[in-house]
């Protein structure tokens, strides 16, 4: 479960956020761990100032969008903004025209919706594209996964840590191994993540944009002063500087706000170890809260606990 993913997390988290405040107080740490928006709005708020939460999930979403409609990836320009994971492609363009239309009619053909049925569900029904995958967009709102007819027509195909784990086999992880027992040549060169083109920025001066997560302070005015934010970033010569969205369109920012009451939540039960803002945001998640009642929320999270109490100590009610 994310939220006790978020538990064990953050507190690690806090303690190298100490570190480099006693070290390396002017450098920029860059966090790929997730659940991103709860460690990233906790490192900053009680932590460190300078951290960037980074995913890959935007750049990846446009080249998906980009494919649906045929354009070549390089020729479009994208605008994204909202939350880790729930950014909103507010413009998609390619020489300045909107794509829009093109990927509304794309839609509309069985082979394309089948590959991504959740997000273009989202879209026909919010307006929008939204940044992360089917499989993921589907934990975050309460329409998908509720119901098994409802899980076989829309959310057939992932990728379940579970499963993983239960098989004993993951090709990523073999690859890894191979590459380390000098079994498999080891590829270097650039990926489509920020990371080394933000460093390169950072050193450089040579201006890179990319969407990174920061707390919201002026960035985005309809979603909640201080959450995490998901927004387009410029990193230059030692900084890196978030740039004003305004407001989100009221319904992308609405669904928004559904996961930001839940991740503000886990954030004061793992820096505050309170057990009753855990159950709380639990309570609130918007899939849990429309399958399981409030009892069986109580009873799932105490059941939590338990077998987590080694690696969550000193949690009070």
């Amino acid at each position: 479960m994310v939220f006790f993913y978020a538990l064990r997390t953050i507190p690690v988290l806090l303690e190298i956020c100490e570190d480099i405040k006693k070290m390396c107080p002017s450098a920029w740490f860059l966090n790929y761990t997730n659940p991103m928006a709860m460690n990233t709005w906790a490192m900053i708020k009680y932590g460190y100032r300078k951290v960037v939460g980074l995913c890959h999930s935007i750049q990846g979403t446009a080249w998906q969008m980009s494919n649906y409609i045929g354009v070549p990836f390089e020729e479009i320009y994208y605008w994204a903004g909202g939350i880790n994971h729930m950014a909103w492609f507010l413009e998609f363009k390619r020489n300045g025209k909107d794509l829009y239309p093109q990927l509304f009619e794309a839609m509309k053909k069985p082979e394309i919706f089948k590959k991504d049925p959740v997000r273009f569900e989202i879209m026909k029904h919010f307006g929008y594209f939204v940044s992360e995958s089917s499989f993921h967009m589907a934990e975050y709102v309460p329409y998908f996964n509720k119901r098994k007819e409802l899980i076989e027509k829309y959310n057939t195909h992932g990728w379940i840590y579970l499963e993983v784990c239960k098989n004993g086999y993951d090709p990523a992880t073999e690859k890894l191994k191979r590459e380390a027992e000098g079994k498999e040549k080891i590829e270097i060169g650039r990926s489509n993540e920020y990371c080394a083109y933000i460093i390169n920025a950072l050193e450089t001066g040579e201006i890179f944009r990319f969407n990174g997560n920061v707390l919201n302070e002026g960035l985005i005015d309809n979603l909640p002063y201080g959450c995490c934010v998901e927004v387009p970033c410029f990193a230059e010569k030692e900084n890196i500087r978030p740039v004003k969205i305004g407001n989100l369109p009221p319904q992308c920012a609405a669904l928004n706000k559904l996961n930001i009451n839940v991740q503000e939540l886990a954030v004061e039960g793992a820096v505050k170890r309170r057990k009753s803002f855990v159950y709380q945001a639990i309570a609130l998640d918007p899939l849990t809260s429309a399958v399981s009642s409030l009892e069986e929320i109580k009873k799932m999270v105490d059941e939590m606990f338990e077998k987590e109490k080694e690696y969550l100590p000193e949690f009070r009610d």
